[in-house]
């Protein structure tokens, strides 16, 4: 079946909506303006809300199980209080497409979100902050690391999947953690070609603490009903950031932990957190920040 080039042509999206706060929700008289960026072979599918006089633009990331449309419902509450932003669909999900079907790696999600900053500094010289959610935290950091234009990420993980623990935490077991993933790095020639449903390798089922909400993530198939190369997962579990945190400098980070996400908690992002405040620079400002929702489902 083709694929819709647009949401508006799609419904399934609007089923996250009933599960969110008022102020998260699209509204039918106010959706994001849908536009295409062209990035190498890729036309990248972007939502973005525009705003006159924005002090600055925040990129909303996701990572594998979301897509732009899914976590822009939090660029709604931006948008209403002045700011400007973009979510676009990463390779893969989403509605971008892979037209010549290449085996991509993580650093093509990396290199491609510091080419959307490049290309909107270019626009107006306006500030650019990354908001990543989940394990989007670490791709906003790393993105942060390779370009100096990025001059703030907020996240609410900065789960490193390099460390044992944090892939014990992401993984659907540690089975695949610790022996599952060996496996495929030393078989990479024959397994890099090799899809697999995101849910089969990590607990899609945690993305929400509201069951019915997790279904509609693991049923979505722009997103958490996606499959995923296992190149893909083997360079994202062994990706190295261009500047490690003690190196990092002029970024502010703002780390908000939500409470009750017993999938990555704050313990799974204490060791990169750790690195960071080693970091001696006057410029740089560290802020960590637990997040006590009031919500008493505890949803992410």
């Amino acid at each position: 079946m083709k694929q819709s080039e647009f949401y508006t042509q799609t419904t399934y999206w609007k089923k996250y909506s009933s599960f969110l706060p008022r102020e998260l929700q699209y509204r039918e008289t106010k959706l994001p303006v849908e536009t295409y960026w062209k990035w190498k072979d890729f036309n990248i599918h972007i939502d973005k809300m525009e705003v006159k006089h924005t002090p600055v633009k925040v990129i909303i990331l996701h990572v594998a199980g979301g897509n732009g449309r899914i976590i822009g419902n939090f660029g709604n509450y931006l948008n209403e209080i002045g700011y400007e932003y973009l979510a676009p669909d990463l390779i893969g999900f989403g509605l971008t497409k892979n037209p010549k079907k290449r085996n991509i790696e993580y650093a093509d999600w990396v290199n491609c979100i510091s080419d959307l900053v490049d290309e909107e500094y270019q626009k107006d010289f306006k500030p650019l902050v990354l908001l990543g959610l989940s394990v989007g935290g670490m791709l906003a950091y790393q993105v942060a690391s390779k370009n100096a234009k990025v001059k703030g990420i907020i996240v609410t993980t900065l789960a490193d999947p390099r460390q044992k623990k944090v892939r014990d935490d992401l993984s659907k077991n540690k089975f695949l953690s610790r022996v599952g993933l060996p496996i495929v790095e030393f078989t990479k020639p024959l397994s890099d070609h090799f899809s697999l449903p995101i849910k089969w390798l990590c607990k899609m089922n945690r993305i929400t603490n509201d069951r019915n909400f997790s279904s509609i993530f693991l049923n979505d198939k722009l997103a958490g009903g996606n499959k995923i190369k296992l190149r893909f997962l083997r360079t994202y579990m062994t990706y190295h950031p261009p500047k490690e945190p003690e190196q990092l400098a002029n970024c502010k980070v703002l780390l908000l932990q939500p409470e009750k996400d017993n999938w990555t908690t704050l313990e799974t992002s204490k060791p990169f957190l750790t690195e960071l405040t080693r970091q001696k620079s006057a410029s740089y400002s560290k802020i960590a920040v637990t997040f006590h929702t009031k919500r008493k489902d505890g949803r992410r």
